[in-house]
């Protein structure tokens, strides 16, 4: 019996945060050009919001952007927001979102999460949707659960799998200098892919 090999593609996502400035930011712009991009490698940058075009119009197409957030609602009277179709319109084909930062620091919920991604996959959008548990939840051996309810709320907003890229985060291993080795990640991989079935 034959069997085929799916090839999968490496995919690396850089999330600036909220750092740089135009300077540093055309510094970092001229070094990403200067490097060579494997083909089997998909790369997505995320600048902040007021670089996003000054980014688009100045990296080689070998980067796709992306933007860190989006609104979980359409345009309109929601001061400081920028909507998932606003950013269609200005040419950003990725957003990143349900990161641990917007989740702990600015209360974004897995039911927040969910309508943005499903707003943003509406509009056109590719999403980097991540998950992740504390150190405290790995102790107290809760990461499948906290993950599967995290990508469950995200699967009900999902129609199209092909266009949304799981990004495992495991909110201990950011900027702690700890960081999740490779069986840790592909174990909470298998176990929650139930979901995406």
């Amino acid at each position: 019996m034959a069997s085929t090999r799916v090839s999968r593609k490496f995919f690396v996502g850089g999330n600036w945060k909220s750092n740089g400035t135009l300077k540093s930011v055309e510094s970092l712009v001229t070094k990403l050009n200067a490097a060579d991009v494997p083909r089997n490698v998909e790369t997505v940058v995320a600048p902040i919001f007021l670089h996003l075009e000054f980014v688009k119009r100045s990296l080689k197409p070998a980067y796709a952007i992306s933007a860190q957030n989006c609104s979980a609602y359409g345009q309109g009277a929601y001061t400081g927001e920028v909507s998932s179709d606003q950013l269609t319109e200005a040419g950003i084909p990725w957003v990143i979102l349900g990161h641990s930062e917007r989740r702990a620091l600015f209360g974004d919920s897995d039911q927040v999460v969910a309508q943005k991604v499903g707003l943003a996959l509406k509009n056109q959008l590719n999403v980097i949707a991540c998950c992740g548990e504390t150190l405290e939840e790995r102790k107290a051996n809760r990461t499948m659960d906290v993950v599967l309810t995290q990508l469950k709320a995200i699967g009900g907003a999902v129609n199209d799998w092909s266009r949304v890229v799981i990004a495992y985060e495991p909110v201990w291993a950011i900027g702690t200098g700890l960081t999740a080795t490779p069986q840790q990640a592909q174990e909470v991989h298998e176990k929650n892919s139930c979901i995406f079935k």
